[in-house]
């Protein structure tokens, strides 16, 4: 993030999960970070570029 900026400036996170079973956990660590934060949040269960990855996130932040 440019400096400045926090997670209070998200506001949207996409997350790319490459198997629905990583559904659950990516929720519990995505409410451990976020918290209270009222993001716009799109899970998407997709093939990912390198199998060995389990998933990939894209966030939006506005000033």
């Amino acid at each position: 993030m440019p400096p400045g900026m926090t997670l209070d400036n998200l506001v949207k996170v996409t997350t790319f999960l490459s198997d629905r079973r990583y559904a659950a956990e990516s929720r519990r660590t995505r409410k451990e970070i976020l918290g209270d934060r009222k993001v716009a949040l799109t899970v998407i269960v997709a093939g990912i570029f390198d199998e060995a990855w389990l998933l990939e996130i894209e966030a939006i932040a506005a000033a």
